[in-house]
């Protein structure tokens, strides 16, 4: 084959790589040494607790540029993409909070947190019933009850807020 069609065909391969995204690198196996027990290195396992004091803090804006530098190189990392949605959401960003929370459960279809959060968003849109689906599937995840389902039900109710939580 030419220089030039071998060169194309790397080319599309490369492309067809990156458009499929985190759901691909997702299925690839991880080349990495184990992983702490949290699931996270030590190095990420800090960076996510650095972020998550910004967010207890309310420093949203701070955390998101942090959140995009960490997804950035942790882009399987369905607990990043989840926080990305959180402070989105946070700041009234409720599209990209949607796209954020996508990505997680494409990367983890069973992410409690992620569920949550977006049964959250559901509620400030005003699609309860999309949010108590979203409250069914967490309580399935956790038929002996959990934080998640917890704090879903209770912000489905009017109650709680997650911004409160320990995280």
């Amino acid at each position: 084959m030419p220089r030039l069609m071998t060169t194309a065909v790397s080319a599309l391969a490369l492309a067809a790589l990156i458009a499929a995204g985190p759901a691909f690198a997702a299925s690839e196996p991880d080349p990495a040494p184990a992983p702490a027990p949290d699931g996270k290195g030590k190095k990420e396992g800090k960076a996510l607790q650095d972020i998550n004091d910004l967010l207890k803090n309310g420093g949203f804006e701070p955390a998101l540029a942090r959140l995009a530098a960490y997804t950035a190189a942790n882009p399987t990392d369905a607990d990043g993409w989840n926080l990305m949605g959180y402070a989105s959401r946070k700041l009234g960003r409720f599209d990209r909070a949607f796209g954020y929370y996508e990505t997680a459960l494409a990367l983890n279809p069973d992410h409690k947190g992620a569920l949550e959060y977006m049964g959250e968003l559901y509620v400030q849109m005003g699609q309860i019933d999309t949010a108590k689906a979203l409250l069914a599937r967490l309580q399935a995840l956790c038929p002996q009850g959990c934080s998640q389902v917890a704090q879903l039900d209770a912000f489905i109710k009017g109650g709680a807020e997650t911004a409160s939580r320990a995280w």
